[in-house]
């Protein structure tokens, strides 16, 4: 049983973009606005502001689009991460198709990365052009091809559903071609409309229309039908992956463990306090530079805020809430801390409890929000 505080995960926010997708509320600017070696510098200078003494288990180099970075800025941030913190169990980059250069990712593989995730979001072109990718169908297989040529075997691919004007053939086509390209983790996201997007603004003007309830979660059953009768197993609600191909890092969300995050808006959960970084390049590396944190929020949830927290994380994996760690890692009895949640929803179905776990239940998978306000 791994406790709250023997290791960590360290998270680095590439917050640059080709082009900023309608649908996406993560902080990114493009990268012509940017001075990629002078925020490279303030990245390297951040991670070691942080005395990280516990064992990092897992780096994870997310965006915005990490690849659109110069491949020189790009491996030598992996190279001064993989000096400082020596070989982890698993270190992801995050690659966009249209900029999946094989001569980068054996780069990438040889410095210490052994995961890489592919955002295709579709192989439906009329998708990818309302969700306003620059990357066709093809582009996103053949960043897989290359990333295997590159030496990766643990390759994920994310998905998005529920894409306006979609239909649920063109979903089914997509999960095929995922899992033709045979890799081991596939992400299935129902699309969020996140306040202040482009997408939230045509939504409040009437000029886009979103796919209806019910069809949204058809569309999540079919991804858990088709990818489980592919060998895919479902460890969270929208991922899935080969046995033992689980994403370690992400993991460390869902179970609340520690994770530094490092870079403009990047977030962390570090001995008991929540901090978030400035969502501003310059005002970031301004910070950083000076030697001085770039936090625009800190916070240190109280005992009880902490447990709640926990459950409602834990509760995102099919696994839910084990009972035994989760008394070990926050002090509180799950049971009694959410005896009306619990009795509310086991009698809808929603839950199930086991000797040892308290876990959403297949129906429950479907309403997890509603579940969680309660545990919240």
């Amino acid at each position: 049983m791994e406790s709250l505080h023997c290791s960590a995960g360290v998270y680095v926010h590439i917050p640059f973009c080709q082009r900023k997708c309608p649908y996406c509320a993560f902080y990114s600017v493009p990268l012509e606005q940017a001075d990629p070696e002078r925020f490279s510098a303030a990245l390297r200078k951040e991670i070691q502001q942080y005395s990280v003494t516990e064992p990092v288990r897992t780096v994870y180099i997310g965006g915005g689009s990490p690849s659109c970075l110069p491949a020189e800025v790009l491996v030598g941030l992996v190279r001064a991460m993989a000096e400082r913190f020596g070989a982890v169990e698993e270190f992801t980059v995050e690659c966009n198709p249209a900029q999946a250069n094989e001569d980068t990712l054996k780069r990438l593989r040889a410095s210490g990365v052994n995961r890489i995730s592919i955002g295709a979001q579709s192989f439906d072109p009329a998708n990818l052009q309302m969700l306003g990718r620059l990357h066709t169908p093809q582009q996103a297989k053949d960043a897989v091809q290359a990333a295997k040529r590159a030496g990766f075997d643990n390759i994920g691919l994310d998905l998005i559903f529920g894409v306006p004007g979609s239909a649920i053939a063109s979903w089914r086509d997509s999960l095929r071609a995922a899992i033709d390209l045979n890799v081991r983790h596939i992400s299935a996201y129902s699309l969020t409309i996140e306040q202040a997007t482009p997408f939230d603004r045509a939504v409040k003007e009437g000029t886009l229309s979103l796919v209806d309830e019910q069809t949204d979660r058809a569309m999540h059953e079919i991804a858990r039908r088709t990818l489980q009768n592919a060998g895919f197993v479902q460890y969270e609600i929208s991922n899935f992956a080969r046995p033992g191909f689980e994403c370690r890092h992400n993991i460390r969300y869902w179970k609340n463990l520690p994770v530094v995050g490092i870079g403009p808006a990047a977030a962390s959960w570090y001995r008991g306090v929540r901090t978030t970084n400035a969502a501003d390049v310059d005002a970031y590396i301004s910070a950083i530079e000076a030697g001085r944190f770039a936090y625009s929020d800190q916070q240190k949830p109280s005992p009880e805020q902490m447990a709640r927290e926990t459950a409602v994380l834990n509760l995102r994996m099919t696994d839910g809430i084990d009972l035994a760690e989760f008394q070990h890692q926050t002090g509180f009895n799950a049971l009694e801390l959410f005896d009306g949640a619990i009795a509310l929803h086991t009698r809808s179905g929603l839950l199930e409890q086991t000797p040892t776990h308290l876990r959403l239940t297949e129906k429950g998978l479907s309403f997890a929000d509603t579940v969680a306000c309660d545990f919240s």
